[in-house]
């Protein structure tokens, strides 16, 4: 029977969610994987190739790199990768023209499916008002065309905030034994849609691959577990760790100072989106979780993440 097994196409193999995605396609036993990354020699692609994954050498942005690891494909998972240097550290257009020139080779070479990894139109929810969050308006102008490019089926995953996040997006201070966790505009009150995104992202694309295109052609799916205040994140860190953890707000005077790599217009304004909008904006169909735990059921609430990677030993 294994030369009837669909041929499915993943971006970011070696990331945290191609990642997440390969191991649990993988763990089904019900498809080919044609991994792609750009460091077929690094240490996490030689583990995928030791369990029988193809591992690809692909650049997605050289076109005939991803035209040949496109072909022959039925299924392709997309994420591209705004913080990569080549991207946020030269040309933030990039990911941009890279997800388009995606789109075009997917229709051209036959992909049936194209599962795409997406984020909230910022700039037109907002009608202007927070027009440089380009990692989000980026992805979703690629949803957009990709909409209108002729795949036969499209689905879209919205992937929540990383709980991954802590100590690298959200910086922490820490003195004696209190932990401080610094949010450009945000409070306490506020609210983020948390994901384990390393090992919740894998079960709810493979349950949508699974169940088919039929259902999910056309779809936004979130990926997030729950809405967590900043307080009840705070609180879960406190317990599980027995440090005492804190929320800092932090306004646009002490964002240059003690967060200087978040003091820009792409990440002032994205924290105001949240804080305005919401993470997820106005569209309830991302915004209503309840999708990703039907498709997951055991997907893990930040209080569970926490515990997990920083309970006391």
């Amino acid at each position: 029977m294994s030369q009837s097994k669909k041929l499915i196409v993943v971006s970011g193999a070696t990331g945290a969610q191609g990642g997440s995605v390969v191991n649990s396609l993988l763990a089904t036993g019900h498809y080919k994987i044609r991994a792609l990354t750009r460091k077929p020699d690094s240490e996490k692609a030689k583990a995928l190739k030791s369990k029988g994954v193809e591992v690809f050498k692909c650049d997605l942005s050289n076109k005939d790199d991803v035209k040949e690891a496109l072909t022959g494909a039925d299924i392709a998972w997309i994420v591209t990768n705004f913080w990569d240097p080549s991207i946020v550290g030269q040309d933030v257009k990039e990911e941009e023209r890279q997800g388009k020139m995606i789109a075009d080779i997917a229709k051209e070479v036959g992909v049936n499916w194209l599962i795409y990894s997406s984020l909230p139109d910022t700039t037109t929810e907002s009608e202007g008002k927070y027009s440089e969050i380009i990692h989000f308006a980026g992805k979703n102008r690629v949803e957009q065309y990709i909409r209108k490019s002729g795949i036969p089926n499209v689905t879209f995953a919205y992937l929540g905030f990383y709980s991954q996040n802590f100590g690298v997006f959200v910086p922490q201070v820490e003195k004696d034994n209190e932990v401080v966790l610094l949010f450009p505009y945000l409070e306490e009150t506020d609210k983020l849609p948390m994901i384990d995104t390393e090992n919740d992202t894998g079960p709810i694309v493979a349950k949508i691959i699974e169940e088919g295109p039929e259902k999910w052609n056309g779809k936004k799916v979130p990926v997030a577990a729950e809405y967590a205040t900043l307080k009840s994140i705070a609180e879960s860190f406190t317990k599980a760790t027995g440090k005492t953890y804190k929320i800092k707000t932090l306004q646009d005077d002490e964002i240059a100072k003690e967060t200087p790599f978040l003091n820009n217009e792409e990440a002032k304004q994205m924290y105001k989106w949240f804080k305005e909008f919401g993470y997820y904006g106005k569209d309830t169909e991302v915004s209503d979780l309840s999708t990703a735990k039907k498709l997951h059921p055991s997907i893990k609430t930040f209080e569970q993440f926490v515990t997990q990677n920083y309970g006391k030993a």
